[in-house]
């Protein structure tokens, strides 16, 4: 006697549901684990809706808010937050970086898979989920950790970047420059849509930017008083800068601090600043330099087309962590794009695959494994100590210059056998 065991087979569609139904589900368990460590420590729900609060009384934020030094137009978008209790603001803010993370995370992976020839498949893709999660866990985290919003800013840059892949200036140059008024860094991105051409996108992007960063003025100009975005240039951005240093009232970016992760940072570790001012300078102005001129030159011979955009944004936001004059754990987030570019480039590499599994291999060590609480509270000091997360993002420059050199030289080979 024999039983035959039939074998029951779903449809595709069906299938598909299942599947994104368990990583939903996966997420949502992972975000309700974490909320309480989310409230623990509610520094940003204090911080951004009591800025905000000053800008809705028509007080000078550095003078009402002096540990406030984000733009106004931030102070701006946190006003819906001002009425609600402590518990309602963790829990909308805490939607809201949540999202915001899910969608940088998606936008990443979209714009790194354009940087291919092919698409890569279903089971292809998951590993690279994978793998850029593992890189790039612990950055997230921070931003929790912190009721930061890098998160949010991020997402606004990818949008723009997303939309400039698409040809969509008018959104890409909005959208950057709704992520330049939320925090300044994103700034970097309008000397590029000048060199590339994209002038629709830079039109915008200024346009965008003026408008949003005069808001708060527009709407709760104090009265007989300079305006919320002048004292910002003049207190905050310009001194930061080196312009007027004696301007500001708090120099948050000042002296030696293990948790600044920016080249300012790192030299401030090795050169006491207050004491050899001069030198100090000088080797901070070397160091910029030389890193501009490394990123500048790899932005210039990248190609004007959609398929550059991953590498050339990649390089950006690493631009945006080394020359800010404070970097915070939490800033790092904006690794996302640059980890998910390797990783999909790395795929299909080659030629130059096992060098770039080395460089994403020691970022990894050095950004991640060097500060984690798996090596102990001294480790980790000494490792922020000697800049352990600003080499770590260096490194990633030597894998996007071999890629850009070798896709110049595929271009030139092609272009001379077609001649």
């Amino acid at each position: 006697m024999s039983v035959a065991v039939a074998s029951v087979h779903l449809p595709d569609n069906l299938r598909t549901h299942l599947r994104h139904f368990r990583v939903w589900f996966v997420i949502g368990l992972a975000a309700a684990a974490y909320y309480p460590r989310f409230v623990k420590l509610p520094a940003g729900m204090e911080t951004y809706p009591q800025a905000a609060a000053c800008l809705w009384h028509g007080q000078l934020l550095q003078v009402c808010d002096p540990g406030f030094t984000y733009p106004p137009f931030f102070a701006f978008v946190m006003l819906p937050f001002v009425p609600m209790p402590l518990w309602l603001r963790d829990l909308v803010w805490y939607g809201i970086t949540l999202a915001a993370t899910i969608g940088a995370f998606k936008l990443s992976e979209t714009i790194g898979g354009r940087s291919l020839a092919a698409p890569l498949g279903r089971a292809e893709l998951s590993w690279l989920r994978f793998f850029a999660l593992l890189l790039s866990a612990k950055l997230i985290l921070a931003v929790f950790e912190n009721q930061a919003y890098d998160a949010v800013v991020l997402v606004a840059v990818l949008l723009g970047l997303a939309a400039l892949s698409e040809d969509r200036p008018l959104a890409a140059g909005a959208s950057l420059a709704l992520a330049a008024a939320l925090k300044a860094t994103p700034l970097i991105f309008l000397p590029y849509l000048l060199w590339k051409r994209h002038f629709a996108a830079a039109a915008t992007f200024v346009l965008v930017y003026a408008l949003a960063s005069l808001l708060p003025d527009l709407l709760f100009a104090p009265a007989g008083g300079p305006g919320y975005f002048s004292t910002w240039l003049g207190e905050v951005a310009g001194p930061s800068l080196g312009i007027n240093p004696a301007g500001a009232p708090f120099v948050f970016w000042d002296g030696a601090n293990i948790l600044y992760h920016s080249l300012r940072g790192a030299i401030s570790l090795n050169i006491d600043e207050s004491h050899h001012r001069n030198l100090f300078e000088a080797v901070l102005a070397s160091v910029d330099g030389c890193f501009m001129v490394v990123v500048g030159t790899l932005l210039a011979v990248s190609p004007r087309r959609p398929q550059a955009i991953a590498i050339d944004g990649s390089l950006l936001l690493i631009a945006m962590l080394m020359l800010s004059p404070m970097t915070s754990r939490s800033h790092y987030v904006a690794l996302l794009l640059p980890y998910m570019t390797l990783l999909a480039l790395n795929w299909r590499d080659q030629y130059t695959g096992r060098l770039g599994r080395a460089v994403l291999l020691i970022s990894f060590t050095l950004v991640t494994l060097a500060g984690n609480d798996a090596v102990g509270q001294a480790f980790t000091v000494w490792a922020y100590r000697h800049s352990a997360m600003v080499l770590g993002t260096l490194v990633l420059l030597i894998y996007f210059a071999v890629l850009v050199v070798r896709e110049l030289r595929e271009e030139h080979s092609t272009a001379l056998q077609t001649y």
